[in-house]
């Protein structure tokens, strides 16, 4: 792990020569700033979400709506992050999966 701005940060974990934005699915996750629990809070083993957590679902619900070809699988929110499955289908465009 390197520093920035005096904060250990940890490198890249992007392939050097990966096109993502090449058809495919892509696992996503989202964190809150400083890992603060905005999203909502886990009550009996259930995710209750708090009205932020709702707008972040909102929002996630609604990127297919913003990008076209663009679709989200699969997603979870958690109190301070959210997991995502993105998936990118172009007609006409070869994907990076082999």
């Amino acid at each position: 792990m390197t520093l920035y701005k005096n904060k250990y940060r940890i490198e890249s974990i992007r392939l050097p020569n990966r096109n993502y934005a090449a058809n495919g699915y892509y696992f996503v996750t989202i964190c809150t700033h400083k890992k603060i629990c905005y999203f909502g809070n886990i009550v009996n083993y259930q995710m209750q979400l708090s009205s932020v957590g709702k707008i972040a679902q909102k929002f996630w619900q609604e990127i297919p709506n913003h990008f076209e070809h663009i679709h989200i699988d699969a997603y979870v929110i958690m109190p301070n992050h959210l997991h995502g499955i993105i998936i990118i289908d172009r007609p006409n465009q070869t994907s990076n999966v082999e």
